[in-house]
């Protein structure tokens, strides 16, 4: 029976110790599903440019990405679905008026604009990771299309139910908050469609907060050992952590490879 398989990424194709460090046993384990006429593909809230660099170094041709906005089949993007900019650009504004440091990504870059130096004075050492300019006569209503927001908001000052509408990740006590969609599965279930193969073939694995929606919604979930409670209390079946093969033993355990 050919499955539809779906990869996060961090801290599950890759160490959860060893930042982008991935074992010979994952490797082994997703040419295998390949070879056995599987559909293999990542699910990753990365952006486009940073899973694609991934998706190369992996060897995967498929992949839904950007949160489930993004979908990549043999290499090439065949769906893209923008997040509302109208509560984006309303987000945007809130944060000006609450002086709450903000970012924005206008496109498929690691470049980021923020209008005031408020971003780098209040996300800590988080900007240090990011090639972020100040622009102030940055005009957000000029933009053409909003990819992503990066918010610091130590003081908590922003409505989380509305930056929940688009999709949250937190880091650092809402030191830094990227506003991003994180809904994979909406991706998934997408490229399903697309295939023209059944939805109940679909099996998932993930680790993190972003891959909660995904495994509540899928056919067949497995959490790394290294996953968060909150995951693991979801998912049908717990492997390993991804530092001691827990890909590799999850797929052999059901004779997938």
């Amino acid at each position: 029976m050919r499955n539809l398989f779906f990869f996060d990424i961090d801290g599950t194709l890759t160490s959860a110790k060893e930042f982008g460090k991935v074992y010979e046993s994952t490797r082994e384990a997703l040419r295998r599903l390949k070879e056995n006429g599987h559909f293999v593909a990542l699910a990753t809230g990365r952006a486009l440019f940073r899973a694609k660099a991934f998706q190369n170094e992996i060897g995967l041709e498929n992949m839904v990405c950007e949160g489930g906005s993004c979908i990549i089949l043999n290499h090439q993007q065949v769906s893209y679905e923008a997040p509302n900019q109208e509560l984006l650009k309303d987000i945007y504004r809130e944060a000006l008026a609450k002086q709450v440091g903000i970012a924005v990504a206008c496109e498929d870059s690691a470049h980021r604009i923020a209008p005031n130096p408020l971003f780098h004075e209040l996300a800590g050492d988080f900007h240090e990771f990011m090639d972020v300019s100040t622009d102030s006569e940055f005009c957000i209503d000029e933009v053409d299309q909003i990819r992503r927001l990066f918010i610091a908001d130590p003081q908590r000052k922003m409505d989380m139910k509305k930056l929940e509408q688009i999709g949250v990740m937190h880091y650092g006590d809402d030191q830094f908050i990227i506003i991003e969609p994180d809904d994979k599965y909406k991706g998934i279930k997408k490229t399903c469609d697309l295939l023209g193969e059944s939805e109940a073939q679909i099996v998932v694995f993930g680790d993190g907060w972003n891959d909660r929606k995904m495994f509540q919604q899928a056919p067949f979930a497995v959490a790394m050992g290294n996953a968060v409670p909150e995951v693991k209390a979801e998912a049908d079946y717990i492997t390993a952590d991804s530092d001691h093969d827990g890909i590799y033993l999850a797929c052999e355990h059901f004779g997938w490879i």
